[in-house]
């Protein structure tokens, strides 16, 4: 029966009967709609939010990271029982499929013909609630409704044309330098400060020439004369503040300086040209202007309604902690 249920042709079945089957289902929201309109959060879900926070950051939360912890728990449940109660479950055959196949595997006599009776248990036991890949699922899906763009909120070409003019800035492409550098590696017995501060020194002095420079260090992989990097190619590339260091250079191209650490070393550079960055035209950047303030009106709709969600849940904490007031707009006991 498991190696069945994996089975893409069993899957590919199973949604031929789903789809058959719903179609004799009602379309009204089912009865578990959470009517209550009331959200329980326990102390033992706040410990948990807690435990998952230090040990991604290595500490406690402070109370207003709890807060917004909670709020998001919040806020996650409140939109998977608005996707429930609109029948966002009904209308996802993968949901469907997941929660039939569970109900294969705790009901050994069920078979695929049963596919819409299985559906319905499933949810009458709470499968739904407790499968954490439907909730994911379910709540996207009514972010996505509660993001959904009116048809009057189209961007025009008058706002695009806006955006640039007041975005111009933000839209420039970054100066870019090119320069050779000499290496002074770390790995290398002599790899050292002194060192590069020595090898700087005699090629200020011998007046050196950037293609012959290099060979005075060490091998670099990536190599030693690199063309159109911006600040933040040189910051992943070297690390923090190297990219700084290399378009101080720029300032007097033609001179060697140094020395500049990295991850890898030291490194000499001598800068040979500096290109500024430019605006691109409207017409280049008018698709990625129009999905930005799609974007924002898609959030802004979604916030939207999550307001209006939120004055029609009653939170109820069952913690003794300090976990103060909850998401704005709910309303919240304290158990």
């Amino acid at each position: 029966m498991r190696a069945l249920l994996r089975s893409p042709l069993f899957h590919f079945l199973l949604l031929g009967v789903i789809a058959y089957g719903v179609q004799g289902m009602r379309s009204e929201p089912p009865g578990d709609a959470f009517t209550d309109r009331e959200i329980e959060i326990e102390a033992s879900v706040v410990q948990e939010l807690e435990a998952r926070f230090a040990e991604t950051m290595g500490r406690s939360p402070s109370a207003a990271e709890r807060r917004r912890m909670v709020a998001a728990e919040v806020e996650e449940e409140i939109l998977f029982r608005e996707a429930v109660a609109r029948g966002l479950l009904e209308r996802d055959g993968g949901v469907q499929t997941r929660l039939i196949q569970k109900m294969l595997f705790l009901e050994d006599e069920a078979t695929i013909d049963e596919a819409p009776d299985l559906l319905a248990r499933a949810v009458e036991l709470g499968l739904h609630r407790e499968d954490i890949v439907v909730r994911r699922i379910l709540v996207q899906k009514m972010r996505l409704l509660g993001g959904r763009l009116e048809d009057d909120q189209a961007v025009t070409s008058s706002e695009i044309e806006a955006r640039y003019a007041q975005e111009r800035e933000r839209l420039r492409a970054p100066d870019r330098v090119t320069f050779t550098q000499v290496f002074v590696s770390r790995d290398r017995p002599n790899g050292t400060l002194d060192r590069a501060a020595s090898l700087l020194a005699d090629l200020a002095r011998e007046s050196t020439e950037a293609a012959a420079a290099p060979e005075r260090g060490d091998p670099f992989p990536l190599g030693h004369h690199l063309a159109g990097r911006s600040r933040d190619d040189l910051d992943r590339t070297f690390g923090a503040k190297f990219g700084e260091g290399v378009f101080a250079a720029a300032g007097s191209p033609g001179t060697w300086h140094g020395p500049l650490e990295s991850a890898y070393g030291f490194h000499l550079v001598r800068a040979e040209g500096l290109e500024a960055g430019t605006v691109p035209a409207l017409d280049l950047v008018a698709d990625r202007l129009r999905l930005e303030i799609e974007e924002e009106r898609r959030e802004a709709n979604l916030e939207a309604l999550l307001s209006d969600l939120r004055t029609r849940y009653r939170v109820r904490m069952t913690s003794q902690g300090p976990v103060a007031p909850g998401p704005a707009g709910s309303r919240q006991e304290t158990g």
